[in-house]
C-alpha cells in the first residue's frame, strides 16, 4: 500500500473518530471532491491517490484548522493542531509523488 494512500486513510480515520464524517463516501466526496467509491478504487487498483486529492483535502483541513484556532474553547483549538498535523503529512505525501516523478536521472536536467 502507498504511503500517500496510507495518509488519506489516517485522515479519514481520524475525522471519523472526531465525528466530522460518518462514512469513507462522505470523505471522498466532502473530502477530496472525488466519487464516492474514490478510495475503494485506489484499494482495488493498488493506486496511490492523485496529487489533486490530497491538495483538496490539505486545503479543507488547513481552512478549518485556521477557523478552530481563532476560537477560544480549548477542544476547538485542540482540533485545530489535529487539522494542522494532518494536513501537513497530507503535503509531504504531495511532495513525495512530485520528487518520485521528476528525481529520475532523465528528468534532473543535469
Amino acid at each position: 500500500m502507498s504511503m500517500s494512500r496510507q495518509i488519506l486513510e489516517q485522515v479519514r480515520d481520524e475525522l471519523a473518530s472526531c465525528g466530522v464524517i460518518s462514512s469513507n463516501r462522505e470523505f471522498c466526496v466532502s473530502w477530496l471532491a472525488k466519487d464516492p467509491s474514490y478510495m475503494r478504487g485506489l484499494r482495488f487498483r493498488d493506486l496511490p491517490p492523485s496529487a489533486d486529492a490530497l491538495a483538496t483535502c490539505a486545503s479543507k483541513l488547513g481552512y478549518y484548522a485556521y477557523h478552530f484556532n481563532k476560537s477560544s474553547e480549548p477542544e476547538q483549538r485542540e482540533w485545530s493542531e489535529r487539522f494542522y498535523r494532518l494536513r501537513s503529512l497530507c503535503q509531504q505525501a504531495m511532495e513525495t509523488q512530485a520528487r518520485a516523478k521528476w528525481m529520475t536521472v532523465e528528468r534532473m536536467g543535469l
